[in-house]
């Protein structure tokens, strides 16, 4: 985890982007889309300091910003394909790691351990699956929040 945290750190200073702008593209990538409420909120800072943070992720051509089809008055943020290529590429640059520590198994040590990592992905899949589920329910509600 520690090796796959530091590959992470060095991608992300090649990118020139700082921790908030990369915390909000995994955020818009694991949430679709938000609005700079929800943003402020996600981040702990005031919807200033989001616009500002957003203003180089959209002159990066990371992020879109558009109009709220039911309020017209809410910007909604998403990621274009840009965004989400790099989002894909910090996640593959993080676990990257995972292939070199293979290596080092054996043939015999790997058929031993593989029941093990197939068990322990199900088992991120259901809690991720469950995660998306209140992410979406939680979007919803801030939503609503917002619009009344």
């Amino acid at each position: 985890m520690h090796n796959s945290f530091h590959a992470f750190i060095r991608h992300i200073r090649g990118s020139d982007l700082s921790l908030s702008q990369v915390n909000t593209l995994f955020w818009l990538y694991h949430h679709g889309y938000g609005s700079v409420n929800d943003l402020a909120e996600h981040l702990g800072v005031t919807k200033a300091a989001v616009s500002q943070l957003l203003d180089s992720l959209l002159e990066a051509e990371l992020v879109v910003r558009s109009e709220n089809p039911e309020d017209r008055r809410m910007k909604l943020i998403a990621l274009t394909d840009k965004g989400r290529c790099l989002v894909r590429k910090s996640m593959k640059t993080r676990h990257a790691w995972l292939s070199d520590l293979v290596q080092e198994f054996s043939d015999e040590e790997k058929e031993e351990i593989l029941p093990t990592i197939q068990m322990l992905n199900q088992r991120v899949q259901v809690f991720n699956a469950e995660l998306d589920h209140h992410c979406k329910h939680q979007n919803r509600k801030c939503q609503k929040r917002n619009r009344q």
